[in-house]
């Protein structure tokens, strides 16, 4: 699994400058309303959207298979209709982007975190 940790920002180019010129992060990609900033082998993901929620996200390579496995543990799984860039929803709440899906779901304490698979 890869972590990306995603912070909200009130401007994006600020930010992806800060990050980058001031940190010396390279910024991997950027979007309209977001920006992944590499650090390691993790990602920094810049958000303008106010509405998004701090949390986790982790690749895995079977993200259909992780589901199954996390609901079989009684992990309940929710679509987020309200992040940049949505696509569509399943019938498992895996919520699609242009640039893959995620499935997401919260931990004991309502942090959101999410499953992610890259296209």
């Amino acid at each position: 699994m890869k972590v990306i940790i995603d912070v909200k920002v009130k401007e994006l180019k600020r930010a992806i400058e800060f990050y980058r010129d001031k940190l010396g992060l390279p910024c991997r990609r950027q979007e309209k309303d977001w920006a992944a900033i590499m650090i390691g082998d993790a990602e920094i993901h810049l958000y303008l959207h106010a509405g998004i929620t701090s949390g986790l996200e982790f690749y895995v390579d079977d993200l259909d298979s992780e589901v199954k496995k996390l609901k079989g543990k009684g992990i309940i799984f929710f679509s987020n209709r309200d992040m940049p860039s949505f696509v569509s929803v399943d019938e498992n709440q895996i919520t699609e982007f242009p640039w893959g899906r995620n499935a997401f779901f919260k931990d004991s304490e309502g942090n959101q975190l999410a499953l992610v698979k890259d296209f």
